[in-house]
Order: structure tokens, then C-alpha cells, then sequence
């Protein structure tokens, strides 16, 4: 028995073969500094696996869609969506809102983009101004803060060259992450908008990123 193992064989102790083949006495006795070299090097902990799930929701076709004027703060209209991009554990909700909604499979925190293509009508007539507000929402009424995005139509006269502006059209959207439980439901829904308002093109992306 070589000299490491006999300097390990005393009383209280356990002895514990390491990876370099010496022994490290454990047991019942302070530490000693013969014990310093049976301690592994700093390893780092693996990284944790993580569970991919993604999913998303288009209309490239096209269609217009009138959005109906609601003020603040009762809830308007769910944006709808015709076409079901590549997805894994996050899935179009149930009837009647998988056409509306995406729902996860798995808790996490994710990251969800949305964009939509509006349409502002006016016109000199008009004595207000055309604007919408969208926004993400949980289960069909749970705001996510941060998730509003919105256009608005100022239509002024110039003076000098009487010229003005009858419509604006953008794409608008933004991007967030939340944390999500186990079969939360998606949707964009309009939060505010006056009347004369348009949308097409819209997505909603979602993507896990983390457990």
C-alpha cells in the first residue's frame, strides 16, 4: 500500500480515491493540507438544457381589416391571423381563438415580436386626428407592460401652399420578453383607435429562450 493510502487509514476517516489517484481523507478531522490536493480544480456547472418551443402567426394575403373605434379603456377587437408559421410547444389556442391566439406548452421566459401594417384615413373635413393603439395581452385581458405600440395621423393645413396630408400608412410593432406559465394564451388586441383605421400584414412571433 503505497504512502497516501497509509497516511489515510486513521481513525473517524473515510477514504475516497480522486481522479489523480491520490486519497483524500474525510470524515470526522479538521482539514488538512494533504487534503488540498485531492480537491478537484474549479469546474464549471454545466449549462442547464434548455426546452426549444417557438411558434408564430401571419396573414400575408393582404386583406384589409377595419378596425372598429373603441375608446379607452374597454377593449377593442383581437387581431386575426391566417397562417400558422413553424412552430414546437406553441401552438394556435383552442376554438374560437386559434386564429387569434398562440399558446405555450411550457413555462419560460419568452420573447415575442410583433409587427402589423395600419392605415390611417383623414382628411381636411375631419376635426380629429386618426390613431390606433395595439398591445399584448395574456389570456384576453392581462396587459403585458411595455407591449403598446401605436401610429397617429396629424393632419394639418399648410397655409402658404395649402398643401395636406390625407393618409399615413407604417408598419408598426415591437419586441419584449416575459415570463409565461404552462398554456398561456397570446394575442394582440387593439387597445384604443379612432375611426378611419386599417390594418394588414400582421405577425406575432414567439420564441422560448430560456426555462
Amino acid at each position: 500500500m503505497n504512502s497516501t493510502n497509509n497516511r489515510c487509514h486513521q481513525s473517524g476517516c473515510g477514504c475516497q480515491r480522486c481522479g489523480n489517484e491520490k486519497f483524500n481523507c474525510t470524515g470526522v478531522r479538521s482539514f488538512r493540507a494533504i487534503d488540498a490536493a485531492c480537491i478537484p480544480p474549479n469546474i464549471p456547472e454545466p449549462q442547464k438544457e434548455k426546452n426549444l418551443a417557438y411558434g408564430s402567426f401571419y396573414d400575408p394575403s393582404g386583406n384589409i381589416v377595419l378596425v372598429t373605434p373603441v375608446p379607452f379603456p374597454p377593449l377593442g377587437q383581437k387581431v386575426i391571423f391566417t397562417t400558422l408559421g413553424p412552430s414546437l410547444d406553441v401552438n394556435p389556442a383552442p376554438i374560437p381563438n386559434n386564429s387569434t391566439d398562440l399558446q405555450v406548452a411550457t413555462s419560460g421566459v419568452y420573447e415575442i415580436s410583433m409587427n402589423i401594417s395600419v392605415q390611417l384615413g383623414n382628411a381636411t373635413s375631419d376635426s380629429l386626428d386618426t390613431w390606433v393603439v395595439f398591445g399584448l395581452f395574456i389570456n384576453d385581458t392581462i396587459p403585458v407592460n411595455g407591449s403598446q405600440f401605436e401610429s397617429q395621423n396629424n393632419i394639418k393645413i399648410d397655409s402658404m401652399t395649402s398643401v395636406v396630408t390625407l393618409n399615413t400608412a407604417n408598419t408598426i410593432g415591437t419586441t419584449i420578453q416575459l415570463r409565461l406559465n404552462k398554456d398561456d394564451r397570446l394575442s394582440i388586441r387593439v387597445i384604443a383607435a379612432s375611426t378611419k383605421v386599417t390594418y394588414r400584414f400582421p405577425s406575432l412571433v414567439v420564441t422560448k429562450i430560456d426555462n
